[in-house]
């Protein structure tokens, strides 16, 4: 479990790293404001991880997960327009938001494939909390980039949804 936890560390930190620095290169403000907001979340989640390793090596019980929603957010997100950029703009925001999206992804599926690995049934939860969470942003990113798609009246066939 400490193994997994490692990991997982690191890879909020990594996720963490990108959006911050992503938020500045994309021209959208939504998607800088999307990024902002996946940056402080992944910050959240490096911290709680923390955490429920030093319970660990401490012999502490697990602490409760945090709740997080991103219904807030989505809210929000949904009852702004789209900030209008240049179809060259919106291409360039699109790669980024790929590479957002596969990385929301991948750790989507780290967390369901390690909930599924694991006996404890208290850190089996957790697992699944923190797959939804990250299952939330990718489909945050995933309203931006099909808008994104549906503005530029683009058919690009290679998004898995």
């Amino acid at each position: 479990m400490y193994d997994v936890l490692k990991l997982a560390e690191q890879f909020e930190i990594e996720g963490y790293k990108f959006y911050t620095s992503k938020k500045q290169e994309v021209k959208n403000k939504s998607v800088a404001e999307i990024f902002e907001y996946l940056a402080q979340m992944e910050k959240e989640h490096t911290e709680f991880i923390r955490n429920l390793m030093k319970s660990l090596e401490e012999g502490r019980e697990i602490p409760e997960i945090p709740s997080q929603s991103a219904s807030y957010f989505k809210s929000r997100y949904e009852g702004q327009k789209i900030s209008e950029t240049s179809p060259e703009d919106d291409i360039a925001d699109l790669s980024v938001l790929r590479m957002a999206y596969l990385i929301e992804k991948d750790f989507m599926e780290f967390y369901g494939k390690a909930a599924e690995k694991e006996t404890n049934e208290k850190v089996k939860s957790i697992l699944t909390i923190l797959r939804d969470w990250e299952e939330g942003h990718k489909k945050i990113i995933e309203e931006q980039i099909k808008a994104i798609i549906e503005r530029n009246n683009l058919e690009l066939g290679f998004y898995p949804f």
